[in-house]
């Protein structure tokens, strides 16, 4: 129903184009597949095709690339209104109904890269891709004048063959153009986040035999791998394989690839590289046609995927032949793992309950926008693993094919979600373009063991959409068709009592008690307080019948703004110029007393894991930033909060002091707040024992009326975990 045709005209779905020609296959070409990353030597300009110079302006750029790194950070500078409120956040609250960008001026418009591509006489009678793994968000893709084609949408991956415009021997011009103009018809609408524009992830060309594992199945890998059955004795897994021969466009003077008959042979690698099953097939592709195999293979004693506790990960290797030589191939990860939830336990990995200590991520960084390379992932998550989270929220879209592998070899598991954001629109080149979107993400990360969730939805709640069940029914029911494994098909909505909240298979709420007061109609008496974030979640429980999560909550903290002593909220709290990080600590620890082991929930998701660039805010000291991170934009600074969730979920002993960086003091009697898992604290004042604390039951001592001296004040904790081990934190205050 969904998998027809849309868009991309030339090769995304030529299923099977016979030309009525003979034929006969004169070049004798037997290679295995060659994956080359197109990183250097891109020119880029900016600006419409109209005004772009042939000769004069190109920049020359490496990817991965944005345009948006200078002004999406820069452009929410001087948006405070005669308050001192942020112009959008004031007006608007949580939910954003207008195009910042528009209004405060990050470029949004066209740009345009291209480069060469040196294709040699040898390749002739092989096939030639190039693959984006996305672009932001419309592309149109050239070669040699020709255009291939057009894709839609920012974060999932596209496909074009090139085969029958290159030239052999000689250079080829590739030029794409990218625009991340703001379209209604295109998601995300509107969103606390820039989007911003560019070939943001790798480019990659493809060269395969005549017949091959497709990569035109929505850029897929052209394998699909499902477990149908596991136990203790043996795993029954499904491969199903997309095979291509030849497909090409009707601007093709060569003549079509005959029928031909292969064989498929799966094999599946245990972690130490030993063989634990494998079958073979002989099949006919006919010419100008896709086939699809499906094999059924048994693994015997098989290792789950236990999450963090033991990510396990089989490697499966489809390959083709043709006259006993391989001429393809394609490698995917297997993780053999179930979902379940119950309302006794829980969360279920496996059948075992496991914790969801989740957190939200935006693919963004500081200086880099969105274009992060490999590094910088790796680098989210080795501080993410530190605090001992076990889930992410890849909000408010699917993010990186690196991200989702780090995820299955570390053991995350990972939400995933269509970008459809705040605002839905019901005519019928919107739907489709969110109904291509849902396929591409299900097909691009299907075989991603670490994806627990498909997300369909994020507060959709604002005067702009218009009543969507209907169409949310859709999006689930396609993502069912899809997947009918024990993935869940979930929504983050921001509201109570809502119909759209029945739709998917379970639906979380977004909730801010301590930051957006008064922003939520008054559900059940509800308007935001920290005191009433309990009874809230009982209610939302109850309307959904089940157990439900929290996917966002948390509040703005600022590390360069402080308050002294017991933590007060500032008025105003969102969208204003004080954001103190005390207040940001306070509201995670209170959040957290709720969240904690409460039955009518089987996990939360902290909001955010790191500051992110949004140019409609303006608050705190630091314009375009969206200051709810726990960590700082630029990974340098781990505010309060990520340390008291590191010692409730990271077991490794741990000691620290908060509110360390408001260095300079005027109270003489303070307030020393410490978190840590250990059995007990010992607090020292300028060498002096001044009390000694167990933490409560989420790891926070509060040592009250300590007196500084004038002067600089040495403030020392020492903690001894259950089996003895001395941990230790310091950090110096400056009484005034």
């Amino acid at each position: 129903m969904m998998e027809k045709k849309i868009r991309m005209d030339v090769s995304r779905k030529m299923r099977c184009l016979w030309w009525g020609m003979s034929w006969f296959y004169a070049v004798s070409v037997f290679a295995q597949r060659e994956a080359l990353p197109l990183v250097d030597d891109w020119r880029f300009q900016r600006g419409p095709a109209s005004v772009i110079s042939l000769v004069d302006g190109w920049e020359k750029v490496s990817l991965p690339h944005s345009w948006n790194v200078e002004d999406g950070q820069q452009s929410g500078k001087n948006r405070l209104d005669a308050n001192g409120q942020s112009l959008v956040s004031s007006k608007q609250g949580h939910t954003v109904v207008v195009d910042p960008a528009k209004e405060f001026g990050y470029y949004r418009g066209e740009a345009w890269y291209y480069r060469n591509l040196d294709i040699p006489e040898s390749w002739k009678g092989r096939r030639i891709f190039v693959r984006f793994e996305a672009a932001s968000q419309v592309a149109r893709v050239h070669i040699n004048g020709k255009m291939l084609g057009e894709h839609r949408g920012a974060f999932t991956a596209f496909c074009f063959e090139l085969t029958d415009y290159l030239k052999f021997g000689r250079k080829n011009e590739l030029r794409v153009e990218v625009d991340n103009t703001h379209r209604q018809d295109i998601p995300p609408l509107s969103g606390d986040f820039n989007v911003n524009g560019g070939l943001y992830r790798p480019v990659t060309l493809l060269v395969t035999d005549k017949i091959c594992i497709s990569p035109l199945d929505y850029a897929s890998p052209g394998v699909y791998i499902t477990p149908q059955s596991m136990s203790k004795e043996k795993a029954v897994v499904e491969i199903r394989s997309i095979l291509s021969n030849g497909m090409r466009t009707a601007m093709s003077n060569e003549p079509l690839v005959p029928d031909a008959a292969v064989e498929v042979e799966t094999v599946v690698y245990d972690t130490d590289g030993k063989i634990v099953a494998q079958g073979k097939d002989m099949t006919e592709v006919p010419a100008g046609c896709e086939r699809e195999n499906v094999q059924l293979l048994d693994i015997l004693q098989p290792k789950l995927w236990q999450g963090r506790q033991s990510p396990y990960l089989y490697k499966v290797k489809v390959r083709l032949k043709r006259n006993g030589k391989n001429v393809d191939e394609v490698e995917q990860p297997l993780g053999l793992r179930t979902f379940a939830i119950t309302k006794k336990d829980g969360f279920l990995l496996n059948g075992m309950p496991y914790p969801i200590y989740g957190v939200g991520r935006h693919q963004d960084l500081k200086g880099k926008a969105w274009a992060l390379a490999d590094e910088d992932n790796e680098k989210d998550y080795s501080i993410i693993k530190d605090m001992g989270a076990t889930a992410i929220r890849f909000a408010h879209y699917p993010q990186s094919e690196n991200m989702h592998d780090i995820a299955d070899r570390e053991g995350f598991l990972v939400w995933d979600e269509i970008p459809l954001v705040n605002e839905i629109r019901l005519d019928n080149e919107s739907k489709q373009n969110v109904k291509i979107m849902m396929i591409e993400m299900v097909k691009q990360l299907y075989n991603h063991p670490s994806v627990a969730w498909w997300g369909i939805y994020n507060e959709i709640e604002n005067l702009y959409t218009p009543p969507s069940e209907s169409f949310l029914k859709e999006l689930r029911d396609g993502i069912r068709e899809l997947d009918k494994t024990s993935r869940f098909i979930v929504g983050a909505s921001d509201h109570g009592n809502r119909p759209h909240n029945l739709i998917p298979e379970i639906t979380c709420f977004n909730n801010y008690p301590g930051w957006y007061h008064g922003n939520f109609p008054k559900e059940e008496g509800y308007t935001g307080e920290l005191s009433q974030f309990a009874d809230w979640i009982v209610n939302r429980a109850k309307e959904i019948g089940m157990r439900t999560a929290i996917s966002e909550y948390g509040a703005g903290g600022d590390t360069s703004q402080h308050i002294e002593g017991f933590p007060r909220k500032p008025n105003p709290a969102h969208g204003g110029p004080f954001q103190p990080e005390e207040w940001l600590a306070y509201v995670h620890e209170e959040d957290w007393r709720v969240i904690k082991e409460n039955k009518n929930l089987w996990g939360s998701f902290l909001w955010a894991m790191f500051d992110f660039a949004s140019c409609m805010r303006n608050e705190g000291s630091v314009p375009s930033v969206n200051t709810k991170g726990i960590v700082s934009q630029d990974r340098e600074v781990k505010k309060d909060p990520y340390f008291m969730y590191k010692a409730n979920w990271n077991p490794e002993p741990m000691v620290y002091i908060a509110s360390r960086r408001s260095v300079e003091r005027r109270q003489s009697e303070t307030v020393v707040k410490v978190y840590s898992n250990c059995k007990e604290v010992v607090l020292y004042v300028n060498g002096k024992r001044v009390g000694i604390q167990k933490p409560d039951p989420i790891k926070v001592c509060v040592f009250d009326c300590v007196a500084l001296k004038k002067g600089i004040n040495k403030i020392t904790v020492e903690a001894y975990s259950e089996t003895g081990r001395l941990v230790t934190d310091s950090c110096e205050w400056v009484l005034k």
